[in-house]
């Protein structure tokens, strides 16, 4: 029997342990860097075939962290909606708290209500005008546009201010119950924007400026909105020419075109004022209404929120459970790789002191 003895020159073994502790130094640096981070330096060659669970649960919390940072930039601008709603409620709550006294006939008060109605008016132009970051809130989805036209300014499509279209209504003044009446029922045309024989009158020809209620076929026009998770859509768009905000500048505008103290015809003042005071009443009823709306669809923002809050959590901890590493695993890798390299080294240095005998054996 004979026995085959290989051996090694003592070069190629010199050769062989520097690729060793090459190789115990790549994997060093990579033990240490996971027990650094706490996560797998390679992680889809450490999941293997799990590598496509943790692509899907990325993508997955990457759509709810998008629908996330847009809720809540939609909520900051809903609670901005809220406040400019609330600040009109109180400008009608205070005019009519002046008006009411003068309702049916000429009270202490009668002298101050026009200018008043015309400072309200200024005052709710201005606040439902104010832009959001750069937006407007009230203008529909013609968000590039100030929603309405001051009292005494031109609009650019009719050359008529909201005073001159008024005044074009008004005339002379009122002489009695009847030319009330008529007058009337011609400014609650022009404000629910149905006046057909002189249509550059109405709200959304010279008061207006943002998207119509109604298109051109008569259908709703499509309000603002936003998708808040994957199902669902929230139509939360409150437009300065819905009627609460058309009945209560109606009836500002009403008093701002005729004074009520120079109305000598008791059944005129009686018709022109008792509506003019009904149409801010009723105006502030809708905006109360729109402002419970409002609420209603910031608490379903605010839950819709939180639920992605959670999930975002849960996201987290799932690709934290796919991508770390044990630490004390880690640690006891990189114990164990700085033994074998410590001891790779001291091989080494001894082979490099052998003599040119010793490599040629």
């Amino acid at each position: 029997m004979s026995t085959v003895v290989t051996t090694m020159s003592t070069m190629t073994a010199a050769q062989f342990r520097r690729e060793t502790v090459a190789d115990i130094q790549r994997r060093l640096d990579v033990a240490g860097k996971e027990m650094s981070t706490g996560r797998k330096a390679d992680i889809h060659a450490a999941l293997g075939l799990r590598s496509s669970e943790l692509l899907a649960v990325r993508s997955s919390s990457a759509r709810n962290d998008s629908f996330l940072t847009g809720n809540r930039l939609l909520a900051n601008r809903m609670e901005s909606m809220a406040a400019t709603m609330g600040g009109v409620r109180k400008i009608l709550q205070d005019f009519v708290e002046v008006a009411i006294a003068n309702k049916g006939a000429p009270g202490p008060t009668v002298t101050q209500v026009s200018a008043a109605a015309r400072a309200a008016y200024d005052q709710i132009v201005a606040q439902l005008n104010a832009p959001y970051q750069g937006s407007q809130l009230f203008s529909g989805t013609e968000s590039g546009r100030a929603a309405l036209q001051g009292w005494t300014k031109q609009s650019a499509a009719t050359g008529l201010s909201p005073e001159a279209a008024l005044a074009g209504i008004v005339g002379g003044g009122l002489a009695d119950a009847a030319d009330a009446t008529a007058k009337l029922a011609d400014v609650t045309r022009a404000f629910a924007s149905t006046e057909a024989v002189f249509p550059d009158r109405n709200f959304e020809a010279s008061f207006y400026n943002g998207t119509p209620l109604l298109d051109g076929g008569g259908n709703p026009s499509p309000r603002v909105s936003a998708r808040i998770d994957e199902a669902t859509v929230l139509a939360y768009g409150i437009q300065a020419n819905d009627p609460a905000f058309t009945s209560a500048l109606q009836g500002l505008a009403m008093f701002a075109s005729v004074d009520p103290a120079t109305l000598a015809d008791a059944g005129a003042y009686e018709v022109w004022i008792g509506a003019a005071i009904d149409a801010v009443a009723n105006g502030i009823d809708g905006v109360v209404t729109a402002e419970g709306l409002l609420g209603t669809q910031q608490r379903t923002l605010e839950e819709t929120i939180l639920r992605q809050q959670d999930r975002r959590d849960l996201y987290n901890k799932h690709i934290a459970l796919l991508e770390a590493v044990d630490p004390y695993e880690a640690a006891t890798r990189v114990t164990e790789l700085s033994t074998q390299l410590e001891a790779s080294y001291a091989v080494t240095a001894r082979i490099s002191r052998l003599s040119f005998l010793d490599f040629m054996r």
